[in-house]
């Protein structure tokens, strides 16, 4: 406690009197005098005590010796307390000089806070001033904003007006003296815009809308009256000859499409009249260019056309010179050029026009003379050339005179044009017997009806319809018109073409052949149901041929001739068949007839050449056939059971042994000349030759029953199956 220590300041009395007044329970003062004291918790100061270490705390110490021991305590503590408040004054005194610095300073300190007090509330009241000040002066910048905003809203009003009535001279004289060109689109929108706003019904209420209306109406006029010559001139420029319709309507009569649209809603009688215009010059004009492109692709078109002759059976057969006639109609008569003649019955590459239908058109000048063609090729050829013509003309009439998809005025502009195809579709329907090229006609349709689908364009919709009901029903009458020429070559006994060798397949069947094969090959799934349509008559044009070749078989001079011409016609029929790659549903009825008469044939031939065999097997078997060769061998049975005429059957072996190879080379050199397909007829003597072998296989089963302990003499003239298969497998190899 230095004297260079600040003197502790005392706020209340000393600490002496404190700690007397603490022992005595007063301070010396007045009992009434003395300050209220609130309750004092003494638990913390217990528990210190009793934490505290009482060897170091004297009052600890105290309070556990005793009363006398307290007192004494206090007696010390009292004398200490005096002690220290004397040093205490001392201090005091003894620091008084910093004290009244410490004073002084702390004036001084009062006073600068107290100016800057005053400053500061100085700044306060003139921040609050500036405040309001900006609070105004930002109300007024909102109230000015909000002028201006009303000012220039009004300024456009009044200017949008203003130029909405007045017309001024420059736009009187770019209407009325200006060339129209695209920059006049410019001038015509402005003209619209007036024109419009002048009809609107409050505007009529003014009077200067009312002054402006009739200078309004005198321009209008005149830009009616140039905007239809201008349209006039230049849907004329499409009756030029070599003109190309399409390049002209995209490059310039569209970039003025807003002239129709003017027309349209400012004078509805000079628009209908100038599309009017279009529509009677465009349609002579497309009428016109059609024609011509026909008449010079029929130049193109193959000399002969096929007739009524052309049926499967032809009426000229039956009378005198029918021969040649025929010759004629095969194309291997002396006066038709095989060049200028086409196939009626089979394809001969006709279907490759399938996979070329999106080909340009035929260019009728480049091939003159030098190529001939199909009448479907030509078809297609024009059909296609109408198909793109229609899509862009429907979408130029729709982009040019805003038709909104709708079909009148395109039927207006192509009417001509589709009733010329429809009329000369029906010229060519009524005298055409190709039902090949008809079936082609109606594959060519139906792909450019998909085709008009996929460019989502229906304005032909109609025309592919009815060219579908004029084509389906004719080739439908053609095709019956050849189930009843077989149905009548029946009734009227059809003689054999080819007296020389009668068994071979007729004509009728080679061309019933080639026509069946080419109508399934072209009536794919893709064809769009004309499977369906074709199945009736195509199963009725089977079961004809059929009978009609029963028929003419049984004219022949043998049932063995017979079977070899229906052999040979039902062969003719499946090889067609096959080169075509029809489906087996297709084939199968032709098969199943091929496999019945093979095994007649095969029959037959072991008949005629081995019949001693055959009949004696047939005849035979049953008798033994219950017979157990182990049972019997058991019993000791003894020569053939009842019935088997042993003496036969000694013939019949010894026969067979002398000359089963000459009546094989025999059967061999027949099955040769009579099928004229080698393969099968190898396949057909494979057959008669394992047939041959299976019925002396029986026979030789037939003698293992009849002796089964004793074996009789001409056991041992049997000839082995294997001499018999290595006589087949030489005839094998032969082939």
């Amino acid at each position: 406690q230095g004297s260079n220590r600040f003197p502790r300041p005392c706020f209340g009395p000393p600490p002496r009197q404190v700690a007397a007044m603490a022992a005595e329970g007063r301070n010396g003062e007045e009992e009434d005098d003395m300050p209220v004291f609130e309750p004092i918790d003494f638990d913390d100061l217990h528990d210190l005590l009793e934490g505290a270490d009482a060897k170091d705390d004297p009052v600890s110490a105290a309070l556990e010796l005793g009363i006398q021991e307290t007192k004494r305590v206090a007696a010390s503590v009292d004398h200490r307390l005096e002690e220290l408040e004397e040093e205490s004054i001392g201090d005091y005194v003894a620091s008084f000089q910093h004290f009244e610095e410490l004073h002084r300073e702390i004036q001084e300190t009062d006073g600068i806070l107290e100016k800057m007090e005053k400053m500061l509330g100085t700044f306060q009241s003139d921040l609050s001033s500036i405040s309001d000040e900006i609070r105004m002066l930002q109300g007024d910048s909102l109230q000015m904003n909000m002028k201006l905003r009303n000012r220039r809203a009004l300024q456009s009003l009044m200017s949008e007006y203003v130029n909405s009535v007045v017309v001024s001279p420059t736009l009187v004289k770019q209407i009325s003296e200006e060339e129209i060109n695209e920059a006049y689109l410019d001038y015509l929108s402005e003209l619209n815009r007036k024109l419009d706003h002048v009809k609107q019904q409050e505007m009529q209420k003014l009077p200067s809308c009312a002054q402006s209306t009739p200078q309004l109406e005198n321009l209008r006029t005149k830009a009616v009256a140039r905007i239809k010559d201008f349209l006039l001139s230049k849907i004329n420029t499409l009756k030029k000859p070599r003109t190309n319709l399409q390049i002209l309507q995209r490059n310039v009569l569209v970039k003025f499409k807003f002239f129709t649209q003017f027309l349209a809603e400012h004078h509805p009688a000079v628009a209908k009249e100038v599309q009017q215009h279009y529509v009677e010059t465009m349609s002579g004009q497309y009428l016109k260019q059609f024609k011509t492109y026909v008449t010079s692709l029929q130049k193109l078109e193959l000399e002969y056309s096929p007739t009524k002759a052309d049926l499967l059976v032809s009426g000229e057969w039956q009378s005198s010179g029918g021969a040649r006639r025929f010759l004629d109609n095969i194309g291997l008569g002396p006066s038709v050029n095989l060049n200028n003649r086409g196939n009626v019955f089979s394809l001969s590459g006709r279907d490759a026009i399938l996979k070329e239908l999106e080909k340009d058109p035929i260019i009728a000048h480049t091939h003159r003379d030098k190529v001939k063609y199909y009448h479907e090729q030509l078809f297609r050829s024009h059909q296609m050339l109408l198909m793109d013509t229609a899509t862009s003309e429907f979408l130029f009439l729709n982009d040019f005179f805003d038709t909104k998809g709708d079909h009148a005025l395109f039927v207006e502009v192509f009417g001509k044009t589709t009733q010329f195809f429809l009329d000369s579709l029906e010229t060519f329907l009524v005298s055409c017997w190709d039902s090949v090229g008809l079936l082609l006609m109606i594959r060519i349709v139906d792909f450019y009806r998909k085709c008009m689908q996929r460019r989502q364009v229906s304005c032909l919709d109609s025309y592919l319809d009815a060219q579908q009901l004029m084509i389906r029903p004719r080739l439908r009458i053609v095709l019956d018109e050849n189930v009843k020429s077989l149905r009548k070559a029946i009734q009227q006994n059809l003689p054999l073409v080819a007296s020389t060798h009668p068994t071979h397949p007729h004509l009728v069947t080679r061309r019933y052949a080639e026509l069946a094969a080419s109508l399934t090959a072209l009536s794919s799934p893709e064809a769009g149901g004309l499977t369906d349509s074709l199945q009736q008559p195509l199963g009725a044009m089977q079961q004809e041929i059929v009978v009609l070749c029963k028929a003419m078989s049984a004219k022949l001079d043998s049932q063995e001739s017979g079977l070899v011409f229906l052999v040979n016609n039902y062969d003719l029929v499946l090889t067609v068949f096959h080169e075509r790659h029809l489906p087996r549903n297709a084939t199968s009825g032709f098969e199943e007839l091929l496999r019945e008469q093979v095994q007649l044939f095969v029959e037959a031939q072991l008949m005629r050449h081995f019949p001693d065999l055959v009949m004696f097997v047939k005849s035979t078997e049953p008798l033994v056939a219950d017979i157990d060769e182990n049972a019997a061998r058991t019993s000791g049975q003894q020569g053939p059971p009842p019935g088997v005429d042993v003496a036969q059957m000694e013939k019949v072996v010894k026969v067979f042994a002398q000359c089963w190879k000459r009546e094989t080379e025999r059967i061999h050199q027949y099955v040769i000349t009579s099928f004229t397909n080698l393969s099968n007829g190898m396949e057909i003597l494979k057959q008669v030759l394992m047939q041959l072998l299976l019925y002396y296989t029986r026979l030789q089963k037939i003698m293992e029953k009849s002796f089964v302990n004793q074996r009789p003499a001409f056991w041992h003239d049997r000839v082995s199956s294997t001499t018999i298969l290595q006589e087949i497998k030489q005839y094998s190899r032969s082939f």
